[in-house]
């Protein structure tokens, strides 16, 4: 049975970085953290009892590459073919018959007057049977008698490619190395101090799916707990320290109100770790998630969470919601590695963790520690005596105080550094989150942080710190239109409040968000919002003491929240509190005329008796003699028992006089209507 490299270097006794370069020398390329097929696992365990020194695949053409020195051909080690792996048996079914004899190697088929070009870079099995004009079971059968392994969407190392290329006949066009796919730490290959870095794995998924629980079992700390409602609200990013190494983690909301939040998360991402609710589902954050994972091109890791509430029917309902969007787990044929666990009881989790570092490690992560200091900016606020602060995440370079830097229209002087711990440290390497201070003002989340020099800054020019750009308007408000004013606690929060009250829609009234800030509610807020006749919605922030004097004097309301979804709700049931009501006529009494009275002074009143529902006091009636309308009109007066009433009920006598109409026989029939919002 196939095993994951992890479970097979344990086995051994190796790292996993020293089994997948054993991998490669025997020609087996791990790409991805996929199962080790059984004939590899065999020829490794065999290869390492021995201690025999592995010898290199032979290649009797070596790859086209100016930068590698020619070398002596090594010999050719070919795996075991007396059992194929039962992956490609139906690959090998189907595929060309076998060559008469050993030596004889695949012949290119008839030559084409333009044959196709190729590049010797890294590509799948199937860009490279879509290049040769070759099935895709017969470009694997190949690979098999050169001792690879591989799967449709497998990809190949270039040496593969190189010898492909030769069978094939294929015309190498040597272009000039073609680097990642601006990798999202923005990785330029500088010269320099190259070094390994922690990799930076994100949390992503759809709320109360387990995210922060997941999180909260690594880290052996209580952080759902503090959060209001049980949901992350805040980007957080940790250092944690495991037995696997260390890693660094970014717990992203999973509301939607909190979309960009978690889209900055994956943008600094090496890797992304899908949490889903086995008993749930994929839901819309979950699809939210998977898109932007896929956009910066990040491996995606899949934890089926609450698999201690979910039924086997559940788990594999979630599996088929994961494939139906791209994410195929293993089991299914697929290259997405799909682990149940459980983030309440800790199952499973120290697999996750071993198969997070076997990413990390095939990623091979480096950072360029010779070059000033460059990230991103994940969160900011305002913390009282020490001005805007901010958690910033460096890719590349060493990060000290004292350094002087740029983010967005920011710029500052490094006066302190705290890390995820709380201590404050002089210096932090790439990939470690850190509490920065020293700000001229708030910056942005998702801002480019960057070291620079005093001078370049002073030559820049310092841009004074502003609200300008965050107050909206400051005109009057008409009646059919709402002010606000939204005070949060930092800056990702502020933007989730605004992106979130500007999906709200009404027919009738129109939001207006006079200012939108940072930091606990203040004196200038409360004239502020005296001057436009505006609401002030707080959002995890206080109101300070001289504040609060204000408040009485000015006359102002102020709504304070802890749980986004609460506030926006509340501005939604102010939107539709004006809205006209359309009412339409509902029946709701029938009555049949037993008398009729002519009292002076009055008028003529019918004496009746409820026969189904009841009748009110104002309410609208129609009579009908037989099957023909007579007249209608609104009851005036009601009453029983020569008392007037409210309303009567079935069964009982009433008698009521009915303004615009007094043509009243026995038996008629009289209907009840009332008005009642449509």
């Amino acid at each position: 049975m196939a095993v994951r490299v992890y479970e097979l270097s344990k086995k051994l006794g190796i790292s996993n970085k020293e089994l997948v370069d054993l991998l490669k020398e025997h020609g087996y390329t791990l790409t991805s953290i996929a199962v080790v097929p059984d004939e590899a696992v065999k020829l490794i365990e065999t290869s390492h009892e021995k201690k025999a020194p592995v010898q290199p695949e032979k290649r009797e053409n070596p790859p086209v590459r100016a930068s590698e020195p020619s070398q002596p051909e090594p010999q050719k080690v070919i795996a075991p073919k007396k059992e194929e792996p039962k992956t490609l048996q139906i690959a090998i079914k189907h595929a060309a018959p076998r060559p008469a004899t050993k030596s004889q190697q695949p012949q290119p088929q008839e030559a084409e007057a333009h044959p196709a070009e190729i590049s010797i870079v890294p590509m799948t099995v199937a860009d490279i049977a879509h290049k040769a004009r070759k099935q895709v079971s017969e470009v694997m059968l190949t690979l098999l008698k050169m001792g690879v392994v591989a799967t449709k969407n497998q990809m190949l190392a270039e040496k593969n490619v190189a010898e492909l290329a030769r069978q094939y006949g294929l015309t190498v066009v040597t272009k000039a190395p073609v680097q990642a796919k601006e990798e999202k730490t923005a990785q330029v290959q500088e010269a320099g101090q190259w070094e390994s870095r922690m990799p930076v794995v994100v949390v992503i998924g759809h709320v109360d799916h387990g995210k922060t629980t997941l999180l909260d079992f690594i880290r052996k700390t209580r952080v759902a707990a503090k959060e209001k409602g049980g949901i992350t609200q805040h980007l957080g990013a940790y250092e944690v320290k495991t037995e696997k190494g260390n890693l660094v983690f970014l717990d992203t909301p999973g509301h939607e109100a909190f979309t960009l939040m978690r889209a900055r998360g994956i943008k600094v991402a090496d890797i992304a770790i899908l949490v889903v609710a086995a008993d749930d589902g994929v839901m819309p954050q979950t699809v939210d998630a998977i898109k932007r994972a896929k956009l910066a091109e990040i491996p995606i890791i899949v934890a089926l969470n609450k698999i201690d509430k979910a039924t086997p029917a559940q788990i594999e309902t979630a599996k088929r919601q994961l494939a139906q969007h791209d994410l195929t787990p293993e089991e299914w044929g697929g290259d997405t590695v799909c682990l149940p666990i459980s983030a309440k009881l800790g199952t499973g989790i120290d697999e996750l963790l071993d198969v997070i570092v076997l990413q990390s490690q095939l990623m091979d992560l480096k950072a360029n520690i010779s070059i000033p200091a460059r990230g991103f900016v994940l969160e900011s606020t305002v913390e009282k005596g020490r001005g805007p602060v901010a958690t910033v995440i460096c890719q590349h370079g060493i990060l000290k105080v004292g350094d002087y830097f740029t983010a967005g229209n920011a710029t500052g002087r490094i006066s302190s550094l705290v890390n995820s711990a709380g201590k404050r440290i002089q210096e932090v390497p790439p990939s470690v989150p850190v509490l920065v201070a020293g700000f001229s003002e708030l910056p942005h989340a998702g801002d480019a942080f960057e070291v620079t020099t005093q001078q370049a800054i002073r030559k820049g020019g310092v841009k004074a710190p502003s609200k300008t750009a965050e107050i909206m308007s400051k005109t009057g408000t008409e009646e059919s239109e709402i002010a606000l004013i939204v005070k949060a606690d930092n800056a990702s929060s502020r933007e989730a409040v605004a992106h979130g009250l500007s999906q709200l829609k009404s027919s009738h009234r129109t939001l207006s968000l006079v200012y939108t800030g940072v930091g606990d509610i203040s004196e200038s807020d409360i004239i502020l919002a005296a001057d436009t006749g505006a609401i002030i919605y707080g959002f995890h922030v206080k109101v300070q003491p001289h504040a609060a004097d204000l408040v009485h004097k000015k006359g102002v309301e102020i709504k304070s929240f802890d749980i986004i979804y609460k506030l926006i709700e509340d501005v939604e049931q102010l939107l539709e509190a004006g809205k006209p009501v359309k009412m339409v006529s509902k029946k709701i009494g029938e009555a049949i005329v037993l008398k009729v009275f002519d009292i002076k002074g009055l008028g003529i009143i019918a004496g009746a008796q409820v026969k189904t529902g009841r009748f009110i006091r104002d309410g609208k009636v129609i009579i009908w003699r037989g099957k023909h309308k007579v007249g209608e009109g609104s009851i005036k007066g009601l009453q029983r028992d020569r008392k007037p009433v409210k309303e009567v009920h079935t069964g009982f006598e009433c008698a009521f006089l009915v303004d615009g109409f007094d043509a009243w026989e026995v038996d008629d029939r009289v209907e009840c209507f009332q008005e009642v919002p449509a």
